[in-house]
């Protein structure tokens, strides 16, 4: 079973339909494309707290909005003086927002902050606050959000981040549009 089918039966049915036209100027903006199955996951599940600290916003809505959040997370990075061991940065530093630049995905409430690298290969990449450091993975979304729900070491070393029982959704404040605040995925 592919990738996508596992996370899609550990998620349960999004509770939200797609909206392409809402990555149309985001990404005009930004010069490339996210990745398929990052929008598809976050047109059906965003904004959205997924298993207490993975934070996902959406590009359409006015409070949570991912377009901000990315201009300001490109701003902040931008300004860092890095010192890093990731073999991708050995000989130059990290540049953050264009077509051949880490665009930020996601965050989380340890200190972690998601990218991935438009090209021909999926990548992600994971700033971690607690080491200083990035680290590279090379697999897509779908496969990385699988495994790190799994309980896999996708955040860096000993990064395993593992909630038994169902994943739950919160939905963030002021984002639950008629739906529950807090849901549960598919059974494991």
């Amino acid at each position: 079973m592919r990738h996508r089918e596992r996370l899609a039966a550990l998620l349960g049915p999004p509770p939200h339909e797609g909206n392409p036209q809402a990555w149309t100027s985001l990404e005009r903006e930004l010069g490339a494309a996210f990745p398929d199955d990052y929008k598809e996951f976050i047109d059906g599940y965003g904004p959205v707290r997924v298993n207490f600290h993975l934070h996902f916003d959406h590009p359409a809505h006015p409070v949570w909005n991912l377009g901000r959040w990315v201009a300001d997370t490109v701003q902040i990075y931008s300004t860092v003086d890095w010192d890093l061991s990731c073999p991708d940065f050995a000989s130059e530093d990290p540049r953050f927002g264009g077509p051949d630049q880490l665009i930020p995905l996601f965050g989380s409430d340890r200190g972690e902050c998601f990218f991935f690298k438009p090209g021909d290969e999926p990548r992600i990449y994971v700033y971690v606050g607690a080491d200083d450091d990035i680290y590279r993975y090379d697999v897509g979304f779908n496969e990385w959000l699988y495994r790190y729900l799994q309980g896999e070491d996708m955040a860096g070393p000993n990064s395993s981040a593992f909630y038994p029982g169902p994943v739950r959704f919160d939905a963030l404040p002021h984002a639950s549009e008629g739906r529950p605040e807090f849901w549960f995925g598919g059974p494991r």
